[in-house]
């Protein structure tokens, strides 16, 4: 096994570099393209926000795979992966090829891609915020669709919302006054105490115009937020398995995924969608190899991640 793994490590990895170069060259192009934005504009806004996003994609994959490599388990590079859609990627994942060998394991590991990621994030959203503007913005009516509840309570108020949904999915979303369509990215705890500390208080019909840095940053929070749900084999779930052991995670993994479900209808339709992914993958977590319990230092670096997880949590991630 010695001589296989080194092996690999020797190996080039043509597969990781090429998913890489193109989730670049997505990142750089795809958002801009979809927001109709050419020419020198592509130096100007998607540069940055290609760079920046990658920036956190590849420090929070980096961070497990340090840590894989310090406890000697077999991993791979991260693989990088491209969409033709929404922000150019769907993120980046490491693949474990050998069990975990302790608890203590699964947390270093678990926890190291989201402090990683979350390290470079937060300085470059606050970059970001320091280089945006604040702007008018002629906003719509609230959408009255939300979430299913606020679907039903309208159709009982004779509002008809399901017609509103149904010309969102023939592309005729609702637009301001002056005819552009307002893409609303919500606040967490940690991105609103930013705000405020970088721009303070806004007035009525006043709003943050993020600067490409501050979007690709946002976009990171958000997906270190996903990482670091507490459910089965997300890093969340990992560091959740570290700090109570596999019979504490399944059950309070299985407490998170109904959560989400509550979440997905009452709150907004964007939690429905993550917690059908937690019942595909599932909310287990596979036993390490030796069940000790956590020394008080990882105890607590355990505890802070769950609550920079509660921290970064956004009610209504994105909204139109």
């Amino acid at each position: 096994m010695g001589e296989g793994l080194a092996a690999r490590r020797r190996r080039f990895p043509a597969l990781n570099v090429a998913l890489f170069a193109a989730t670049v060259a997505t990142t750089l192009v795809i958002p801009l393209v979809q927001g109709g934005v050419t020419g020198d504009r592509l130096l100007h806004e998607g540069v940055p926000f290609s760079a920046a996003l990658i920036g956190i994609l590849l420090c929070h994959e980096m961070g497990h795979y340090l840590l894989a490599r310090a406890w000697n388990v077999d991993t791979t590079l991260p693989f990088f992966i491209p969409a033709p859609i929404g922000i150019g990627t769907f993120g980046a994942v490491i693949r474990i090829r050998s069990p975990m060998p302790t608890r203590r394991a699964v947390l270093d590991i678990g926890a190291a891609g989201p402090i990683a990621g979350l390290a470079v994030a937060v300085p470059l959203y606050l970059w970001g915020l320091a280089h945006s503007s604040v702007g008018p913005v002629e906003a719509p009516s609230p959408a009255p669709f939300g979430s299913p509840l606020a679907i039903l309570l309208g159709e009982l108020r004779g509002e008809h919302p399901m017609a509103a949904i149904w010309a969102m999915l023939r592309g005729e979303a609702p637009s301001t006054a002056a005819g552009s369509t307002l893409l609303h990215m919500g606040d967490s705890l940690v991105t609103w105490v930013m705000q405020g500390w970088v721009h303070g208080p806004l007035p009525a019909g006043q709003d943050v115009l993020l600067h490409p840095v501050a979007t690709a940053a946002w976009f990171g929070l958000f997906v270190t937020t996903l990482n670091l749900m507490p459910i089965g084999q997300l890093d969340g779930g990992h560091v959740l398995y570290g700090l109570l052991g596999r019979r504490g995670a399944y059950f309070s993994s299985r407490l998170v995924s109904w959560g989400l479900f509550l979440c997905g209808l009452l709150i907004s339709w964007n939690w429905l969608v993550w917690w059908l992914l937690t019942r595909v993958v599932g909310v287990r977590h596979p036993p390490a190899l030796l069940e000790e319990p956590l020394t008080p230092g990882r105890r607590a670096v355990a505890i802070l991640c769950l609550l920079l997880f509660a921290a970064t949590f956004i009610p209504v991630p994105i909204s139109v």
